[in-house]
């Protein structure tokens, strides 16, 4: 499970101070509340996992929520199927802050924007004292924004830009990918170049190698294919060589930094 927490974790330090805080002149003040009203962007095409985070006021209990938005599709964590709770539990004391995340699916045909996500909760206000989930049951709804963004370039980005291997001996290794954009499927990858007397070879004797999870490789997410790199014939020293990412009717290069040591 993939969740994409970075915006949510940037600004936790801060929430403190924008906490629902009860208080005898606001009697009205909700006991629970989302306090970062941003999440983290995401990829036309991509799924993930997204938290929000949420602050008590009061202590509060049986914490249910949704997540609704246009051009986006919603899933929920296997435990729970239609809705998301917190991550330690359905509990949340006054003065904490905790995650609740959200399985959500960007449609390629989004368009590039800020995407207002609704978010319904429901949960109990715990009776002043209560050992056990009793109180008074309450609703509310927050908007966040979910920056939906279109990435420019290759729909492959190769993230692995220099290897080390041995002299002594032969070695696997791994190069790692990363999808941009959606209509990654069957992809191969082979590396080419380098001095004469170097060994380049792939798993089960393929004239290529894949990625390790599957074939395709989901939008925004990162997968590894294994390389192996002989280089008992070869000097020590620095080259360069090609790596050839083929999927579909595409083909795309890029250069690899191979150190021989």
């Amino acid at each position: 499970m993939r969740r994409s927490a970075s915006i949510a974790i940037a600004c936790a330090a801060g929430a403190a101070a924008i906490l629902p805080a009860a208080s005898p002149a606001s009697a009205a003040t909700p006991a629970f509340g989302l306090t970062v009203p941003l999440l983290a962007p995401m990829i036309l095409g991509q799924q993930g996992w997204v938290s929000t985070l949420w602050g008590a006021a009061g202590d509060v209990c049986n914490v249910k929520l949704t997540a609704s938005g246009p051009g986006v599709t919603v899933n929920y964590p296997t435990n729970t199927k239609t809705y998301s709770s917190l991550s330690k539990g359905d509990t949340l004391a006054a003065g904490s802050l905790d995650y609740a995340a959200f399985n959500i699916s960007v449609t390629t045909n989004t368009l590039v924007s800020l995407t207002p996500i609704t978010l319904n909760y429901s949960y109990t206000e715990k009776t002043a004292g209560a050992t056990t989930c009793t109180g008074t049951a309450r609703t509310g709804s927050s908007t966040a924004t979910l920056p939906v963004i279109l990435v420019t370039g290759d729909a492959v980005t190769q993230k692995t830009s220099t290897v080390t291997v041995p002299k002594k001996t032969p070695v696997w290794s791994q190069l790692v990918f990363q999808a941009r954009k959606a209509g990654v499927d069957d992809l191969k990858i082979t590396v080419t170049g380098g001095p004469a007397g170097l060994g380049v070879s792939y798993p089960a004797d393929r004239a290529y190698t894949q990625l390790n999870d599957a074939a395709g490789l989901p939008v925004g997410a990162d997968d590894y294919a294994s390389v192996k790199f002989d280089a008992t014939n070869v000097a020590a020293g620095t080259y360069t060589l090609t790596v050839k990412q083929t999927y579909g009717t595409t083909t795309d290069t890029n250069p690899l930094t191979l150190v021989v040591v």
